[in-house]
């Protein structure tokens, strides 16, 4: 099936006065969607980059975004403000980077026939390879509608200072696979270690068409649009097929209670993670969600939202390292925890409860 954007085979013919038959699905030339993939592993700064690079659109353009997350409680879009141009779509509690993935190939579809963007872009999960995304924009279906542009990978250099994730496979070809490698959070970072990391990534082959050094995702939207190089290989291919994402359905319109959380339980690619979704009518303290984060034990990364009173708030942690942010978002509060191994999740939750307000 082909895709046409911006006008109707109708609203063509009736522009250019021509003839019924004139154009065809056959002979109609139109423009390619060009699509990035946003990388990087857990923690990186992917959607503060992406949201970044979103004050940057065109105002004139409809863009898509597709949001993928290792847990089944979906935490990224709530970050992303809704405006007039901007599309979001998550696929929650899996990794779409799987060749089998049903879901990526429906929510991409889907994008496609409705929404008529004028660019998308895919933020895998921090755990996910991008080769079979690759894969699947390139295949038979796909290659003559879509145009991939540039693949950015995200890294912070502490976590590529630490040899266990160094050694990772998947982190290695979410580099190996990236056009514009980005060493993020450099105010964090020191300039010795940021400057340790741009020579070896420099000194890669081949060599990256990019490498840059910013602060809080400040990604450039220009480089969005840079032409990848095709000779790029995964060395690891098959590195998260290894032990398949087994999770929960995913979420359905069903409100939790008050005292009721519903619970979402997710393990693969030998990571773990639980998530919850409270009831929107609890209200927590902000202080003391300060301190769970800043205390949280055997977690390599968490994401939450929550509502404060007659705010709500985004905070995201990874090593104890956490940020808090005020947001639109009021649907419901919740939190996704990750681990590297199975955790007693009751222990969170039950600390998660002693932070509610009192009433």
């Amino acid at each position: 099936m082909l895709f046409l954007r911006k006008a109707s085979l109708g609203d063509i013919r009736s522009k250019y006065s021509l003839p019924f038959d004139f154009i065809s699905t056959k002979n109609l030339l139109f423009m390619k969607i060009p699509v990035n993939i946003i990388t990087g592993f857990l923690g990186v700064g992917k959607t503060t980059a992406i949201k970044h690079i979103l004050a940057s659109k065109p105002i004139n353009e409809r863009w898509a975004i597709i949001i993928n997350e290792f847990g089944a409680v979906s935490i990224d879009h709530t970050a992303i403000d809704e405006q007039d141009g901007l599309v979001i779509k998550e696929v929650a509690g899996g990794c779409i980077c799987c060749t089998a993935n049903v879901p990526m190939q429906v929510t991409l579809t889907s994008i496609l026939r409705n929404q008529n963007p004028d660019r998308i872009l895919i933020e895998p999960t921090g755990m996910g390879h991008p080769a079979s995304i690759l894969d699947l924009l390139q295949s038979k279906y796909l290659k003559d509608i879509l145009e991939i542009r540039a693949t950015i990978c995200l890294v912070d250099p502490r976590r590529w200072a630490d040899a266990n994730v160094r050694s990772h496979e998947t982190f290695q070809d979410q580099i190996n696979l990236a056009d514009v490698l980005v060493a993020n959070k450099a105010d964090l970072v020191g300039e010795e270690l940021a400057e340790k990391f741009k020579l070896w990534a420099t000194s890669l082959f081949p060599p990256k068409l990019l490498v840059e050094t910013v602060l809080n995702g400040e990604i450039n939207v220009d480089w969005l649009d840079i032409e990848p190089f095709a000779g790029r290989k995964a060395e690891f291919p098959q590195a998260h097929s290894h032990e398949h994402h087994h999770h929960q359905a995913e979420e359905t319109d069903e409100i939790p209670e008050i005292g009721k959380p519903i619970k979402k339980l997710s393990k693969g690619l030998g990571m773990y993670s639980c998530g919850w979704i409270f009831s929107p009518d609890e209200v927590y303290s902000l202080p003391k969600l300060r301190q769970f984060f800043s205390t949280l034990q055997g977690v390599d990364r968490a994401k939450g939202v929550f509502r404060t009173g007659k705010d709500w708030v985004l905070i995201n942690a990874v090593d104890r390292e956490f940020s808090v942010q005020y947001i639109a978002y009021r649907r419901d509060s919740r939190i996704e925890l990750i681990a590297n191994y199975d955790l007693d999740w009751l222990v969170f939750e039950v600390k998660l409860r002693d932070c509610l307000v009192e009433n």
